[in-house]
């Protein structure tokens, strides 16, 4: 048996690519090892916690709204953040590493505070002012939209200096900066553009109100 450690992704593949056209002898094997073996062993970790920050976003939406829909209309921009961080990373040349992966699990909580900030408003309006729910998403979108770009911006222009690897040991969370900058940006436009049409095309399709004029507010004696 051959042991090979590589040294880094792109070892890897060069040569998983030149030992599979590689005729060897009969009881000859390969093993890759080193670093690439580590990272893959910690990536299998972080999926699980991936998953696990999942379920957790979900749960706690499942009780902010008291809906099933809703969360997934707002989780609806996790995976295109994931998009927006690979791409992000793709075009720096930056290699998707330890850093980088916990990267896309901060935008698990970083991507959906635009969506509860936008429907949680929307909620209200139909509460409280008894809109349709066309002329709600307008308003909500009308109001909200100065909060979210603050937010989001806050976030990019703070970890712009990790991206751009000013200071001491930049470029180790440099691959974290650019993902969750990336994912974050398409994120935001997906929240604002997409998340509204998602919401009246499954309002129309449903056979019950998803945004139903609810009393929780009334209730709670909240205004707006």
């Amino acid at each position: 048996m051959v042991r090979y450690f590589a040294s880094d992704s792109v070892d890897y593949f060069d040569v998983r690519a030149i030992l599979n056209k590689a005729n060897l002898p009969p009881g000859v094997t390969y093993q890759l090892g080193g670093q690439y073996e580590s990272q893959q062993t910690a990536f299998r970790g972080l999926l699980t916690v991936f998953g696990l920050a999942l379920a957790l976003v979900f749960i706690v939406l499942v009780i902010q709204f008291r809906s099933y829909l809703k969360p997934l209309i707002i989780l609806f921009a996790a995976p295109v953040s994931l998009v927006g961080a690979l791409a992000a990373l793709w075009v720096t040349r930056t290699p998707l590493n330890i850093s980088s992966f916990m990267g896309l699990i901060m935008l698990l909580g970083l991507v959906v505070k635009n969506g509860i900030i936008l429907l949680d408003y929307t909620d209200r309006l139909r509460a409280e002012r008894d809109m349709p729910l066309a002329r709600a998403l307008r308003e909500a979108g009308r109001v909200r939209l100065r909060p979210i770009l603050m937010t989001t911006l806050c976030t990019i222009f703070g970890l712009a200096p990790l991206a751009i690897g000013l200071g001491a040991g930049a470029e180790l969370q440099r691959p974290l900066a650019i993902a969750v900058i990336g994912g974050l940006t398409l994120s935001t436009f997906i929240t604002l553009l997409v998340m509204p049409t998602l919401a009246l095309q499954l309002e129309e399709l449903g056979s019950r109100k998803l945004f139903s004029r609810w009393t929780y507010y009334k209730k709670r004696g909240v205004e707006t």
